[in-house]
């Protein structure tokens, strides 16, 4: 018989009993764990406990779960619980633990002071049918939503150690987020005197504060960091890339001041849009300034021809994806001659990614390619940084999708359904709902969004039929793809402190909240 380590609330032991006794009743107080092994895919692989189990038979838990035995620490007892249930080893490493108590219909209860562990493995499991009826991988936000609504199906230490790893994870991420942000706002300091300096030249002393509104709204200012690290990854000096990330910053505004006129928008970063405050006509003046800022950044550059052409081949690229998005408008513009007859009445995931690929990622990639021409980078070494710069856009512009969707309204300082509201059929989530739907469900959406005008119920109704679909799942999904891409793409580059943080820059694309 088993001898199972008896503890006090504190977890210190206090003598030895036969597992049958620390299970009859109410329970012992004993020892236990919870082994949670993720993929790089950061799945979660949880399991059908067997019919053969005398407490929660068939029940889904976490990856694997038991008891240390006398003279076993957590962590040993659970590399060995692990190869007899599912077949594998990998290291674990200690999170946390919780004491709950929890009973099986008349049968018996867990009284416990369970241990989380986490460990990490990314092939298939090889379990002993005995102990395990069933297995698989699964996201754990979408664990908790099918926790929520079956919460029946699923074993009472795994909810409660789902939902204690999430929130540390959570602290986590929070932490990172504040970590990274202070170091954005630390190249931002470097940065902004420059941008400054560069709208003022040859502008009108009375003329310069308007032109500086848009630029002083505010802003991660993500673009001009992705140049001096990027530049700094391959020990470049950081003063190098000072005018391309400027001028890249000053371009990606001036596409900003174009988009909210294009868009109506009135409000970004919770300030009136350069034309909504101004008026369009001085908005698009004032427009005019940036791109000759950004050139005269370009020309003030380290390699000024370089730098030049790759400027105007990126805004040229933007303009091209700016004209796919206005496209994928199911209505509105009828004024316009050339969008009524040219708008996409089937927008497939190919004509997306073309939009996406040229008006977002096309300068993320050039922010990365431009930090690398700074550091005098090789080819090669371009052309990873290149890659790198592309799949973060794509991972950054699919999360902006979910966001629009799916955000909330404290989190985000966006309108939820902007995207429903414009009509804009380039949104991942929307094509990927309409893929899933009945055809009546989804002409219902299309003819909501082909209306003159959308009230708020509509946009309601939308987010209620898209929400019966995987959409959200399959959007996180493909995100996390691009994530793992761009960080691939920074393997066969220098292994210092810029390539961690480009790699939780990437992770942070998918995973931000705003």
């Amino acid at each position: 018989m088993k001898k199972l380590i008896l503890v006090n609330k504190k977890d210190k032991i206090k003598s030895y009993s036969d597992e049958e006794k620390c299970h009859q009743g109410k329970g012992i107080l004993h020892r236990a764990f919870a082994i949670f092994i993720f993929n790089d895919k950061n799945q979660l692989l949880i399991q059908k406990r067997s019919k053969l189990k005398k407490l929660w038979p068939g029940y889904w838990d976490n990856s694997c779960s038991t008891h240390p035995q006398k003279g076993e620490t957590y962590l040993k007892a659970g590399e060995r619980r692990l190869k007899e249930e599912l077949g594998f080893n990998c290291q674990l490493k200690f999170i946390d633990k919780f004491l709950y108590q929890a009973s099986y219909k008349d049968i018996g209860s867990e009284n416990e002071i369970c241990a989380v562990l986490i460990g990490k493995y990314n092939k298939e499991p090889k379990p002993d049918p005995k102990e395990v009826a069933d297995w698989k991988w699964i996201n754990p936000k979408e664990l908790k939503k099918e926790i929520a609504k079956n919460p029946q199906k699923y074993t009472p230490w795994v909810k409660i150690g789902l939902k204690k790893l999430m929130s540390l994870e959570k602290a986590e991420k929070k932490k990172q987020v504040s970590k990274l942000n202070a170091l954005l706002n630390e190249y931002s300091k470097l940065i902004q005197p420059v941008i400054k300096k560069l709208l003022d030249f040859y502008v009108d002393e009375k003329n310069r504060e308007i032109v500086k509104y848009q630029i002083l709204t505010g802003g991660k200012r993500l673009r001009p960091a992705l140049v001096i690290m990027a530049c700094q990854l391959l020990g470049g000096k950081i003063k190098d890339a000072f005018f391309p990330a400027a001028g890249l910053e000053i371009l990606h505004n001036y596409s900003l001041i174009i988009d909210d006129i294009i868009d109506n928008s009135n409000l970004r970063r919770e300030k009136p849009t350069c034309w909504f405050k101004f008026g369009r006509s001085i908005a698009q003046c004032i427009g005019t300034d940036y791109p000759a800022a950004a050139f005269q950044a370009a020309n003030r550059s380290k390699e000024p021809i370089k730098i030049s052409e790759l400027f105007a081949r990126t805004m040229k690229t933007i303009v091209d994806g700016e004209i796919l998005d206005i496209l994928f408008e199911q209505q509105g513009r009828e004024d316009e001659f050339y969008v009524v007859k040219n708008r996409y009445q089937n927008i497939t995931e190919k004509d997306y990614f073309e939009m996406v690929n040229k008006k977002t990622a096309a300068l993320f990639q050039t922010c990365c390619e431009a930090g690398g021409i700074c550091a005098g980078a090789k080819k090669k070494q371009i052309e990873a940084l290149k890659n790198y710069g592309f799949n973060l856009g794509v991972a950054f512009q699919i999360q902006d999708d979910i966001l629009d969707i799916f955000g909330e309204k404290v989190s985000t300082t966006k309108k939820i359904g902007r995207d429903i509201r414009e009509r804009k059929g380039g949104n991942i989530i929307i094509l990927f709902a309409l893929k899933e739907l009945s055809k009546k469900k989804k002409q219902r959406i299309l003819k909501i969004m082909r209306k003159k005008e959308i009230k708020n119920k509509d946009i309601e109704e939308v987010i209620k039929l898209i929400e019966q679909t995987n959409s959200r799942q399959k959007a996180y999904q493909f995100g996390q793809k691009f994530v793992e891409k761009a960080k691939k793409n920074l393997n066969s580059l220098s292994k210092n402190k810029w390539n961690d943080i480009l790699r939780e820059i990437a992770g942070f694309a998918i995973e931000r909240e705003k």
